[in-house]
């Protein structure tokens, strides 16, 4: 195999993997939005960086901060509804929130901690605390893990009918780094009852999904930087993106398949080494520094920048194989699906203002499924729901605000 990194990329700064792939057959015409558009509501100094967002069915909204006060609320008309959330281990403390579970649960917001094995209520600080235990043989401290970005500790959760979605994965490194990436990818998805702690097996990526290093041309200190895309609609189904087929599969309540959805023809076949080196760029930035959360300067940044182009080998197809498709799914209550497409030209593994929407009926009506969406510069969309786009617009100076975009029709 030709495709040789010299910027090795260590187990610990391994990026997962993302699977995507836009472009195409649109009966739809293209929606673009403007700055116009969009309706801010609320800001708060304690706001750095946003990492999640959850939108209440009374029209509130929290958000997942990156350091403490780890959460801020927003009433819907933007007032205030404080903000909240110690770093400790401590009863009411958190650890290492790693995301909002996805459609709450009985009307509240709810934080899946990863090191506190939790899902604690976060959405009425004044009231007694209340949490979803998870610990369990079917579900151990540990198991519960993200397949995302590993330079973060996102972990997708969410709710499906009556129940509370999680992906779980007992891999070890014992196999070797690659075997356990392609292991965190193929993670079970196991349903949890809020109410009794019961937890069960939905379905198993491993055993539904085809062996996705087929077209990965591996080579030595590399590896793929895929992301395990999934997304419950609303009662059902989970929806499931398959990189091998380029689909989204479906899985209803008992496990059991529905139609897939056929999407887009894959939208790059191939990336540059420049493009390669911007991508996994955050990396090598932590290699370099020693922190995750370090930043170099401009100057740094661009000779590192450089120093990665140059020492990338491989040929372009080559080097696509490691990058992602998609880099987010999202799915409403209606069962709208909303797919981020990587953006090759963004860097740092992100996408661009390009967003695909792709209708309920993707699987009966392929021809008029998807819709491409073009979101303003500075928003970054978190949650869909059938009248809005939800996110985070950041200002000039690039201080972040809570923000929501109204679909036509609304």
């Amino acid at each position: 195999m030709t495709a040789v990194l010299s910027a090795t990329l260590s187990a610990a700064a391994l990026l997962a993997a993302c699977d995507d792939a836009p472009s195409g057959r649109d009966s739809f015409a293209p929606l673009e939005f403007t700055a116009a558009d969009i309706e801010v509501i609320g800001s708060s100094d304690s706001l750095a960086v946003v990492q999640d967002m959850e939108v209440l069915s009374d029209g509130s909204v929290w958000v997942l901060n990156s350091q403490p006060p780890f959460f801020a609320g927003f009433g819907p008309g933007g007032e205030s509804l404080g903000v909240h959330g110690r770093s400790g281990g401590g009863p009411g403390e958190f650890q290492m929130p790693s995301g909002f579970v996805t459609g709450g649960w009985e009307g509240d917001a709810w934080v899946f901690d990863f090191a506190r094995h939790v899902i604690t209520r976060i959405s009425k600080p004044r009231e007694s605390l209340a949490v979803i235990p998870l610990r369990s043989d079917v579900l151990p401290p540990g198991s519960v893990r993200g397949g995302m970005n590993m330079l973060g500790n996102s972990v997708r959760t969410a709710r499906m009918g009556h129940e509370i979605i999680l992906p779980r994965s007992t891999a070890t490194m014992e196999s070797g780094p690659l075997q356990f990436r392609f292991a965190l990818l193929l993670a079970d998805l196991v349903a949890v009852d809020p109410e009794t702690g019961a937890a069960r097996d939905l379905v198993a990526l491993g055993e539904v999904l085809d062996d996705p290093s087929g077209d990965f041309i591996a080579s030595e200190g590399a590896f793929p930087l895929w992301y395990r895309l999934w997304a419950p609609c609303g009662d059902g189904p989970v929806r499931v993106h398959d990189r091998v087929r380029n689909q989204l599969r479906g899985f209803d309540g008992s496990g059991a398949e529905v139609d897939p959805i056929d999407l887009p023809p894959v939208p790059f076949s191939e990336v540059t080494p420049h493009q390669f080196a911007a991508a996994v760029f955050r990396m090598r930035q932590a290699q370099v520094t020693g922190d995750v959360a370090a930043r170099l300067t401009e100057e740094d940044s661009l000779r590192v920048l450089d120093r990665i182009a140059r020492t990338v080998r491989g040929r372009p197809d080559e080097l696509a194989t490691y990058l992602p498709r998609y880099v987010d799914l999202r799915c409403t209550a209606d069962g709208t699906m909303w797919m981020h497409p990587l953006d090759p030209d963004v860097g740092g593994l992100g996408g661009g203002r390009r967003w695909l929407r792709i209708a309920p009926d993707g699987a009966t009506d392929p021809a008029g499924a998807v819709q491409d969406v073009y979101l303003p510069d500075r928003f970054d969309a978190f949650r869909f729901t059938e009248s809005r786009i939800w996110g985070i617009h950041r200002d000039e100076n690039d201080i972040p605000a809570v923000a929501f975009i109204a679909l036509p029709g609304g």
